[in-house]
């Protein structure tokens, strides 16, 4: 099977703008003085990418590089889940972000330059960015995002744009050969003279015809194989957003493979399997480390808050073609077959054996790891606690024999 590039890159920037929207710490800049806490990212990566875009046309860029500016764009802000965790001071956060994200992306399944040029797209003209890079040293491609990630940070989304785009213009225009070149600062000028320009900006995340139109057809397709490296790099992500989680996902992901396995699925099958395994909590991304972090019990609104992860898995997963299998398998992970589980309140008639197999690998798993505050469990003592649930009704009784049998642990036989 094939997966279109262009749905996986989409879900993976939604993802990108929960981690942002989730953040609770405040960075400003030097330079631009933006402030990326009190800033809105839900839309972020879709209208800059939308700015990119129309300034890469008025440059008359190739097709080739418009395109990588489209792939950069929409995930240039891939290295931040992590460094906003692990960053409280602006000028750490914005270089580990840009280090971090160059990083994840040399694995990436398409240009290689992405890396580079997400490396460099916190980059100043006049030199003073993270790197140092100054002028023609800074990739054009990465130049574009810097202006377009700064423009849409300037814009109000709960403004009309004819309150707000002579501000916008005049600011772009003041920091014209200290942070943006001369050329991109009049490209952009000769975009935003344009009405047009800004009621896209202003309606982008409302009418979908404005951002669909507007975006490359890459033409461009994943293998499974391909779309499971990119799982390997969010469950990365998402595991290392908290302290408590630190192969989570990972772990999961084998031990789902393993059952599969032992139940004679076939290999297609069975690597979807991993997959669901590595993303199923890609949803929270979406919730606060406050809470992800909590060490003791959570209020009736914090365990709100962190049961809306599996809702997220699904937004997320399901903006990808081809995959509604794995989006189903991975969001249903905590559903419970007497209808009490969440988000959808799914009862025994209505999820699937693979649903079922991932939920008991969740459950196993997060019994049997350690965590910073707690020693994890022995096997049998897991083991006796799945039994127990499986006989309230809550869990699929032959999912967790399955499990078992595939471990082969000497100790229940004995």
């Amino acid at each position: 099977m094939s997966i279109g590039l262009n749905s996986v890159i989409s879900a993976l920037s939604i993802a990108m703008n929960l981690s942002q929207t989730s953040s609770e710490i405040s960075i400003i800049e030097d330079v631009s003085n933006v402030n990326y806490h009190q800033e809105k990212f839900l839309h972020h990566a879709k209208r800059s990418t939308y700015i990119a875009l129309e300034i890469s046309k008025e440059l008359k860029l190739s097709d080739e590089v418009t395109n990588t500016i489209y792939v950069s764009t929409m995930l240039h802000d891939i290295g931040a889940a992590n460094s906003l965790i692990k960053s409280h001071v602006h000028d750490s956060f914005i270089k580990e972000h840009c280090t971090i994200g160059s990083s994840i992306m040399t694995t990436f399944p398409y240009d290689r330059n992405i890396s580079e040029i997400i490396l460099y797209h916190h980059e100043n003209w006049n030199g003073t960015g993270p790197m140092n890079r100054k002028q023609n040293f800074i990739p054009v491609e990465s130049q574009i995002i810097r202006i377009s990630d700064l423009i849409d940070l300037k814009f109000d989304e709960n403004l009309p744009s004819y309150k707000q785009k002579n501000k916008i213009i005049h600011w772009v225009k003041s920091k014209s050969e200290i942070i943006f070149s001369k050329p991109l600062v009049n490209a952009f000028l000769k975009v935003a003279s344009k009405d047009i320009f800004w009621f896209n900006l202003e309606n982008i995340t409302s009418i979908n015809y404005i951002a669909t139109s507007n975006t490359p057809k890459l033409d461009k397709n994943i293998s499974l194989e391909e779309f499971k490296d990119i799982a390997y790099i969010f469950s990365d992500i998402v595991d290392n957003t908290s302290k408590f989680t630190a192969r989570h996902s990972r772990d999961i992901a084998e031990l789902s493979f393993k059952v599969s396995k032992f139940l004679g699925y076939d290999e297609e099958k069975c690597l979807k399997m991993k997959i669901s395994g590595l993303l199923h909590d890609i949803g929270k991304l979406a919730i606060p480390n406050s809470i992800l972090d909590k060490q003791g019990a959570l209020t009736t609104e914090e365990f709100s808050i962190i049961k809306s992860h599996a809702y997220y898995t699904k937004i997320i997963l399901d903006n990808i073609e081809n995959i509604p299998d794995i989006s189903e398998w991975a969001s249903n992970h905590h559903e419970k077959l007497n209808g009490a589980g969440y988000p959808q309140l799914l009862d025994k008639n209505q999820i699937s054996e693979e649903s079922r197999i991932l939920c008991v690998c969740d459950i196993y798993q997060a019994l049997t790891e350690h965590r910073p505050y707690r020693d994890g469990l022995k096997s049998k003592e897991a083991y006796k606690i799945l039994d127990d649930m499986s006989d309230e009704g809550l869990l699929c009784k032959k999912a967790v024999n399955n499990l078992k049998m595939t471990l082969c642990d000497k100790e229940i036989y004995s």
